[in-house]
């Protein structure tokens, strides 16, 4: 009797035992790669990194407004000519970047601005923070090839973003859900924020351009109608030079307080 008894406790301490073990948890599924096509990007950033365009610009910030239409040239990352015109078609501004830095020149004032950042410049002339480079990749809609490597993809809200950090900027596309067509993007670092809006979404094949631009922050927005912009495989090196014009006064914005 004493031996049944100690066999009826262990078995129930056994089922007791088995009751309190959990089953296996099931495997961690992982989420599919988010398809991406880089290499349409790629295409992209080639094809457009030498451009011709001619824009209509509106801006509007806390203390002007203003409409002009200008026309820009980009050659790679480290020459561009930005020249905005009068009623009349008379120059108005003419900012260039070349390998010696960034200049402008407003002959209204009969004054040549010289500063270490193009960002300075485009400040003071157009009222906005505004990195060129960031405006330089907005107008044909490309993603810089540079910062197409370690690209980060997510699906948010119904749109697939891609992400990226270079030094203290951050950058974050937005595309149509299937990828086929870029809608805008975000960049930010420590000294401005910034929002595009591309109005329609423009497709990832290489020849698509944008026909609205929608630029924005707490403080401004900016409004792009790009009328024209086509590759341009060559230009005169001169065209990213202001002439020689020694009667000019030259200052120095870095040193302005």
């Amino acid at each position: 009797m004493k031996q049944r008894l100690i066999a009826c406790a262990i078995l129930s301490l056994l089922i007791m035992m088995t009751a309190c073990v959990r089953p296996p948890a099931p495997p961690v599924e992982r989420p599919a790669p988010v398809p991406f096509d880089i290499a349409s990007l790629k295409q992209r950033s080639d094809h457009w990194r030498d451009y011709r365009a001619k824009i209509r610009l509106r801006v509007e910030s806390k203390t002007a407004k203003f409409s002009v239409r200008a026309v820009v040239l980009v050659k790679g990352r480290n020459f561009a000519r930005f020249e905005t015109f009068g009623p009349i078609g008379q120059t108005a501004t003419l900012f260039v970047l070349n390998d010696t830095g960034p200049s402008l020149f407003i002959p209204s004032e009969r004054v040549i601005f010289n500063a270490s950042k193009p960002e300075t410049l485009i400040g003071y002339f157009l009222g906005v923070s505004l990195p060129f480079d960031a405006f330089r990749s907005a107008l044909p809609a490309t993603i810089p090839a540079d910062l197409l490597e370690g690209i980060e993809t997510r699906v948010e809200g119904g749109a697939l973003h891609a992400a990226r950090k270079a030094g203290t900027r951050s950058f974050d596309w937005r595309f149509l859900a299937g990828g086929t067509g870029l809608t805008g993007m975000r960049a930010r670092d420590d000294q401005f924020e910034a929002d595009i809006v591309y109005e329609p979404p423009v497709s990832l094949s290489v020849p698509s351009v944008p026909g609205k631009i929608l630029i924005s922050s707490s403080e401004w927005k900016m409004e792009v109608n790009v009328e024209e912009i086509e590759p341009a495989p060559e230009f005169r090196p001169s065209v990213f030079y202001l002439p020689d014009m020694p009667q000019m006064k030259v200052l120095d914005l870095d040193k302005v307080k």
